[in-house]
Protein backbone atom coordinates (compact mmCIF):
# COMPACT_ATOMS: atom_id res chain seq x y z
CA UNK A 1 0.00 0.00 0.00
CA UNK A 2 1.38 3.02 -1.04
CA UNK A 3 2.04 5.37 1.89
CA UNK A 4 0.49 8.70 2.28
CA UNK A 5 1.59 11.88 0.70
CA UNK A 6 3.30 14.82 3.32
CA UNK A 7 1.28 17.59 4.09
CA UNK A 8 2.65 20.97 3.27
CA UNK A 9 1.69 24.09 3.18
CA UNK A 10 2.19 25.61 -0.13
CA UNK A 11 1.12 29.22 0.32
CA UNK A 12 2.56 31.85 2.93
CA UNK A 13 4.84 31.13 5.59
CA UNK A 14 4.51 27.24 7.09
CA UNK A 15 5.26 25.98 10.49
CA UNK A 16 6.22 22.29 11.80
CA UNK A 17 7.20 20.34 14.49
CA UNK A 18 9.27 17.49 13.09
CA UNK A 19 10.17 14.15 14.75
CA UNK A 20 11.81 11.38 14.52
CA UNK A 21 13.73 8.06 16.46
CA UNK A 22 17.21 6.63 15.61
CA UNK A 23 16.57 2.72 14.40
CA UNK A 24 17.92 0.97 18.11
CA UNK A 25 16.66 -1.02 20.39
CA UNK A 26 14.21 0.28 23.64
CA UNK A 27 17.48 1.01 25.84
CA UNK A 28 19.97 1.78 23.70
CA UNK A 29 20.72 5.64 23.10
CA UNK A 30 22.62 6.62 19.83
CA UNK A 31 22.61 10.19 20.51
CA UNK A 32 24.26 9.51 23.84
CA UNK A 33 27.49 8.82 21.85
CA UNK A 34 30.17 11.25 22.24
CA UNK A 35 29.70 14.66 20.62
CA UNK A 36 26.55 12.87 18.80
CA UNK A 37 24.02 15.78 19.71
CA UNK A 38 26.39 18.61 19.02
CA UNK A 39 27.06 17.12 15.75
CA UNK A 40 23.34 16.77 14.89
CA UNK A 41 22.48 20.47 16.31
CA UNK A 42 25.36 21.56 14.03
CA UNK A 43 24.12 19.26 11.04
CA UNK A 44 20.50 21.34 11.08
CA UNK A 45 22.24 24.55 11.79
CA UNK A 46 24.27 24.33 8.63
CA UNK A 47 20.67 23.15 6.68
CA UNK A 48 18.51 26.15 7.93
CA UNK A 49 21.19 28.44 6.57
CA UNK A 50 20.93 26.88 3.52
CA UNK A 51 17.58 26.39 3.02
CA UNK A 52 14.91 29.31 3.35
CA UNK A 53 13.70 28.41 7.09
CA UNK A 54 14.10 29.03 10.39
CA UNK A 55 14.56 26.67 13.80
CA UNK A 56 12.40 28.02 16.39
CA UNK A 57 12.96 25.22 18.80
CA UNK A 58 15.11 21.95 18.92
CA UNK A 59 15.59 19.12 21.42
CA UNK A 60 17.83 16.19 20.96
CA UNK A 61 17.13 13.12 23.36
CA UNK A 62 18.98 10.22 24.06
CA UNK A 63 16.98 7.99 20.90
CA UNK A 64 14.82 10.74 18.84
CA UNK A 65 14.71 14.67 18.07
CA UNK A 66 12.37 17.32 17.90
CA UNK A 67 12.39 20.24 16.18
CA UNK A 68 9.92 23.25 15.41
CA UNK A 69 10.92 25.18 12.16
CA UNK A 70 9.60 27.81 9.89
CA UNK A 71 9.67 28.36 6.03
CA UNK A 72 9.38 31.22 4.46
CA UNK A 73 6.71 31.85 1.77
CA UNK A 74 7.87 31.17 -1.81
CA UNK A 75 9.68 33.68 -3.44
CA UNK A 76 12.01 34.56 -6.56
CA UNK A 77 15.55 34.43 -5.79
CA UNK A 78 18.42 36.02 -6.78
CA UNK A 79 21.04 34.51 -8.88
CA UNK A 80 23.88 35.65 -6.29
CA UNK A 81 21.55 33.83 -3.60
CA UNK A 82 20.61 30.93 -5.24
CA UNK A 83 25.00 30.48 -6.13
CA UNK A 84 25.54 31.10 -2.61
CA UNK A 85 23.00 27.89 -1.21
CA UNK A 86 24.48 25.99 -3.88
CA UNK A 87 28.12 26.11 -2.62
CA UNK A 88 27.09 25.42 0.79
CA UNK A 89 24.93 21.98 -0.61
CA UNK A 90 28.02 20.99 -2.58
CA UNK A 91 31.20 22.77 -0.72
CA UNK A 92 34.07 20.79 -2.85
CA UNK A 93 35.81 22.99 -5.54
CA UNK A 94 35.25 20.25 -8.17
CA UNK A 95 31.40 20.55 -7.37
CA UNK A 96 31.85 24.65 -7.40
CA UNK A 97 33.23 24.50 -11.12
CA UNK A 98 30.48 21.88 -12.14
CA UNK A 99 28.22 24.21 -11.12
CA UNK A 100 29.80 27.32 -12.72
CA UNK A 101 30.12 25.68 -16.01
CA UNK A 102 28.13 22.97 -16.15
CA UNK A 103 24.44 23.87 -14.33
CA UNK A 104 21.47 25.02 -16.83
CA UNK A 105 18.15 26.85 -16.35
CA UNK A 106 16.69 23.70 -15.53
CA UNK A 107 19.21 23.07 -12.66
CA UNK A 108 19.29 26.32 -11.10
CA UNK A 109 15.14 26.30 -11.39
CA UNK A 110 14.92 22.83 -9.36
CA UNK A 111 17.39 24.45 -6.75
CA UNK A 112 15.20 27.61 -6.10
CA UNK A 113 12.12 25.46 -5.41
CA UNK A 114 14.36 22.57 -3.26
CA UNK A 115 15.08 25.82 -0.53
CA UNK A 116 11.40 25.49 0.59
CA UNK A 117 10.64 21.94 0.69
CA UNK A 118 10.71 20.88 4.17
CA UNK A 119 10.75 17.31 2.73
CA UNK A 120 14.08 18.08 1.25
CA UNK A 121 15.77 19.27 3.97
CA UNK A 122 15.16 16.74 6.47
CA UNK A 123 16.08 14.15 3.43
CA UNK A 124 19.83 16.24 3.88
CA UNK A 125 19.84 16.29 7.69
CA UNK A 126 18.99 12.51 7.94
CA UNK A 127 21.19 11.64 5.27
CA UNK A 128 24.50 13.93 6.34
CA UNK A 129 24.16 12.98 9.68
CA UNK A 130 23.51 9.58 9.67
CA UNK A 131 26.46 9.09 7.12
CA UNK A 132 28.89 11.15 10.07
CA UNK A 133 27.47 8.73 12.63
CA UNK A 134 28.12 5.53 11.05
CA UNK A 135 31.06 6.39 9.97
CA UNK A 136 32.50 8.00 13.46
CA UNK A 137 31.22 4.85 15.43
CA UNK A 138 31.92 2.11 12.68
CA UNK A 139 27.86 1.65 12.68
CA UNK A 140 26.63 -0.35 9.91
CA UNK A 141 22.99 -0.64 8.32
CA UNK A 142 20.27 2.29 8.48
CA UNK A 143 20.37 4.87 11.50
CA UNK A 144 17.06 6.18 11.41
CA UNK A 145 14.27 3.83 12.55
CA UNK A 146 11.57 5.69 9.80
CA UNK A 147 10.49 9.23 7.94
CA UNK A 148 10.33 11.98 10.05
CA UNK A 149 7.07 13.01 11.47
CA UNK A 150 5.56 16.36 10.52
CA UNK A 151 2.91 18.48 12.31
CA UNK A 152 1.85 21.96 10.74
CA UNK A 153 1.31 24.28 13.18
CA UNK A 154 -1.02 26.98 11.95
CA UNK A 155 -0.76 29.62 14.15
CA UNK A 156 1.47 31.57 16.30
CA UNK A 157 -0.13 30.09 19.27
CA UNK A 158 0.09 26.90 18.01
CA UNK A 159 3.87 27.65 17.46
CA UNK A 160 4.47 28.73 20.85
CA UNK A 161 2.99 26.05 22.09
CA UNK A 162 4.99 23.67 20.31
CA UNK A 163 8.12 25.27 21.29
CA UNK A 164 7.48 24.79 25.00
CA UNK A 165 6.37 20.98 24.63
CA UNK A 166 9.88 20.58 22.53
CA UNK A 167 12.09 22.47 25.57
CA UNK A 168 9.90 20.45 28.21
CA UNK A 169 10.91 17.65 26.98
CA UNK A 170 14.15 16.91 29.38
CA UNK A 171 11.99 17.61 32.32
CA UNK A 172 9.30 15.26 31.25
CA UNK A 173 11.87 12.51 31.41
CA UNK A 174 13.53 13.87 34.84
CA UNK A 175 17.01 14.59 33.56
CA UNK A 176 17.19 18.04 34.76
CA UNK A 177 15.41 20.44 37.41
CA UNK A 178 16.17 23.11 35.22
CA UNK A 179 15.06 22.67 31.35
CA UNK A 180 18.30 25.49 30.37
CA UNK A 181 20.55 22.65 32.56
CA UNK A 182 19.95 20.87 29.06
CA UNK A 183 22.74 21.19 27.11
CA UNK A 184 21.07 19.99 24.16
CA UNK A 185 18.18 22.21 23.64
CA UNK A 186 17.33 25.48 22.09
CA UNK A 187 16.07 26.91 25.60
CA UNK A 188 19.73 26.16 26.98
CA UNK A 189 21.20 28.25 24.01
CA UNK A 190 18.28 31.34 24.42
CA UNK A 191 18.94 31.59 28.18
CA UNK A 192 22.77 32.31 27.41
CA UNK A 193 22.29 34.49 24.81
CA UNK A 194 23.78 31.93 21.88
CA UNK A 195 20.90 32.14 20.03
CA UNK A 196 21.68 34.19 16.88
CA UNK A 197 20.85 31.23 14.60
CA UNK A 198 17.78 30.63 15.86
CA UNK A 199 14.18 32.47 14.99
CA UNK A 200 13.63 35.41 17.47
CA UNK A 201 11.63 35.09 20.31
CA UNK A 202 10.03 38.70 19.83
CA UNK A 203 8.34 37.68 16.70
CA UNK A 204 6.98 34.83 18.95
CA UNK A 205 6.01 36.73 21.79
CA UNK A 206 5.21 40.13 20.13
CA UNK A 207 7.76 42.09 22.12
CA UNK A 208 10.68 43.37 22.54
CA UNK A 209 13.54 40.37 22.64
CA UNK A 210 14.94 41.09 26.23
CA UNK A 211 11.43 41.12 27.82
CA UNK A 212 10.37 38.45 25.02
CA UNK A 213 12.88 36.31 26.93
CA UNK A 214 11.51 36.80 30.16
CA UNK A 215 7.72 36.35 29.18
CA UNK A 216 8.78 32.88 27.31
CA UNK A 217 11.20 31.69 30.91
CA UNK A 218 7.67 32.62 32.33
CA UNK A 219 5.34 30.53 30.25
CA UNK A 220 8.26 27.81 29.84
CA UNK A 221 8.55 27.39 33.97
CA UNK A 222 4.60 26.99 34.78
CA UNK A 223 4.00 24.63 32.20
CA UNK A 224 6.70 22.47 33.23
CA UNK A 225 6.07 22.62 36.77
CA UNK A 226 2.68 20.77 36.35
CA UNK A 227 3.08 17.40 34.98
CA UNK A 228 1.38 16.59 31.37
CA UNK A 229 0.15 12.93 32.42
CA UNK A 230 -0.07 10.99 35.63
CA UNK A 231 3.39 10.02 36.88
CA UNK A 232 5.68 12.53 35.18
CA UNK A 233 8.48 14.21 36.23
CA UNK A 234 7.88 18.56 36.67
CA UNK A 235 10.12 21.19 37.51
CA UNK A 236 10.27 21.30 41.64
CA UNK A 237 7.59 24.18 43.89
CA UNK A 238 10.99 25.20 45.05
CA UNK A 239 12.69 25.92 41.97
CA UNK A 240 9.63 27.67 40.50
CA UNK A 241 9.62 29.64 43.39
CA UNK A 242 12.82 30.64 43.36
CA UNK A 243 12.33 31.57 39.61
CA UNK A 244 8.89 33.49 40.49
CA UNK A 245 10.95 35.57 43.22
CA UNK A 246 12.91 36.84 40.22
CA UNK A 247 10.48 37.76 38.30
CA UNK A 248 7.92 36.11 37.12
CA UNK A 249 4.36 36.71 38.45
CA UNK A 250 1.62 34.52 36.08
CA UNK A 251 -0.21 31.74 37.02
CA UNK A 252 0.77 28.78 36.03
CA UNK A 253 -0.75 27.11 32.68
CA UNK A 254 -1.42 23.73 32.00
CA UNK A 255 -0.90 20.97 29.13
CA UNK A 256 -2.65 17.48 30.03
CA UNK A 257 -2.15 16.13 26.41
CA UNK A 258 1.17 16.08 24.11
CA UNK A 259 0.25 13.27 21.73
CA UNK A 260 -1.70 16.12 19.03
CA UNK A 261 2.06 17.22 18.70
CA UNK A 262 3.57 14.48 17.02
CA UNK A 263 0.85 12.31 15.92
CA UNK A 264 -1.35 15.45 14.84
CA UNK A 265 -1.97 16.42 10.89
CA UNK A 266 -2.14 19.64 11.88
CA UNK A 267 -2.54 21.85 14.81
CA UNK A 268 -3.89 25.64 14.75
CA UNK A 269 -7.73 27.05 15.39
CA UNK A 270 -11.30 25.37 15.60
CA UNK A 271 -11.91 27.50 12.54
CA UNK A 272 -8.81 26.43 10.52
CA UNK A 273 -8.79 23.02 11.55
CA UNK A 274 -12.51 22.64 10.08
CA UNK A 275 -11.23 24.50 6.39
CA UNK A 276 -8.82 21.39 6.08
CA UNK A 277 -11.21 19.05 7.04
CA UNK A 278 -14.09 20.09 4.40
CA UNK A 279 -11.03 20.33 1.91
CA UNK A 280 -10.30 16.76 2.62
CA UNK A 281 -13.53 15.63 2.60
CA UNK A 282 -14.27 17.08 -0.32
CA UNK A 283 -11.34 16.05 -2.38
CA UNK A 284 -12.28 12.34 -0.89
CA UNK A 285 -8.68 11.80 1.44
CA UNK A 286 -10.37 11.94 4.26
CA UNK A 287 -13.55 11.14 6.05
CA UNK A 288 -13.66 9.45 9.19
CA UNK A 289 -14.09 12.90 11.58
CA UNK A 290 -16.66 15.94 10.89
CA UNK A 291 -15.50 17.93 13.53
CA UNK A 292 -11.70 18.55 14.77
CA UNK A 293 -10.50 17.41 17.97
CA UNK A 294 -10.44 20.53 20.94
CA UNK A 295 -6.90 20.46 22.48
CA UNK A 296 -6.47 21.17 26.52
CA UNK A 297 -4.45 23.81 25.84
CA UNK A 298 -6.53 26.78 25.33
CA UNK A 299 -8.16 27.15 21.62
CA UNK A 300 -6.36 24.75 19.51
CA UNK A 301 -7.68 21.86 17.82
CA UNK A 302 -6.23 19.19 16.01
CA UNK A 303 -6.73 17.06 12.52
CA UNK A 304 -5.58 13.25 13.30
Amino acid sequence: MPRRARLRIEQGEAFYHLYCKAACYMDEMPFEKRGAKEKFIEVVRHFAEVYCCRVYAFCVMGNHYHLVMGFDEKRELARKDLERRAKAFYPSERSAEWIADGWGADQWERLSRRVFDVSELMRNVHQAYAHWYNKTFDRRGRFWAERFKSTILEDGRAVEDCMMYVELNPIRAGLVERPEAYTASSFRLRCLKLDVWLAPLQKVMGAPAKEALLRYRELVYHRGAVPSKEGQSAIREDVLATEAARGFAESGVFLNRIRHFTRGLVVGSELRIKEWLADFRERSLYRRRVNPIPLPSGGLASLR
